[in-house]
């Protein structure tokens, strides 16, 4: 059937003790405003070069801008998982108002994203399947294929020789995505940062369904 013949899902416990991503809400908001921040402070010091730069220079110096923001909100976005990751995942998808090094930096995260330790997923099986991954399946890869917004993908072969894609949840995501959704300052904020001018109210409503969607493994 292929690498991908049979799905088990490795629900997390719901509990955020654990996790290894940010998942209180103030945490979660302190980050976001921490790089808004930095992009602050990036755009003073560049319009203060670009005063008695030529116009070449005031060219690269709005380039070296764009890209080093666009590097920060990745990062952030890609450590938080969840909800702010799939934002980011969204908004690569925009044609129009998001600068190109942002929208190629925000692509890096469909195919990018950081793994959680193998140590961690190996917990989560453990929590949910009730044994450590090497005695659960007959061949376990603690390498991911694919690390996405709420989860990440194991290879694995069953008992009875079946190849099988292992979808194992961040702990804590569901806990983290509630906050995230309810939290309309900080998404706007990040929001802003990516693509400034946007109405958030039917992305957020959009990010939701999304979510929803990739949550539920039935």
């Amino acid at each position: 059937m292929g690498i991908v013949g049979a799905v088990v899902a490795a629900l997390l416990a719901r509990t955020t003790r654990h996790s290894l991503h940010q998942s209180g809400r103030l945490r979660r908001t302190s980050e976001v405003a921490r790089v808004g921040l930095r992009a602050s402070v990036r755009t003073a010091t560049t319009e203060a070069k670009k005063v008695f730069a030529a116009a070449e220079r005031r060219s690269e110096l709005d380039h070296s801008r764009e890209m080093h923001t666009a590097e920060d909100v990745v990062k952030a976005l890609g450590n938080m998982k969840g909800a702010m990751m799939k934002l980011g995942q969204m908004a690569s998808y925009i044609d129009d108002g998001v600068p190109e090094p942002m929208r190629t930096a925000l692509a890096s995260l469909q195919a990018d994203a950081p793994p959680m330790s193998a140590g961690l997923a190996a917990q989560v099986i453990r929590n949910e399947l009730g044994g450590d991954p090497e005695s659960i399946f007959a061949t376990w890869d603690a390498t991911p294929i694919a690390a996405a917004s709420i989860g990440q993908v194991h290879r694995a072969i069953t008992k009875d020789g079946q190849a099988v894609a292992v979808k194992v949840q961040y702990p804590g995501i569901d806990a983290a995505i509630a906050a995230d959704l309810g939290n309309a300052d900080m998404i706007a904020r990040a929001l802003s940062m990516v693509y400034p001018g946007l109405e958030h109210g039917p992305f957020v409503d959009e990010l939701r369904l999304r979510l929803i969607e990739e949550l539920d493994h039935n």
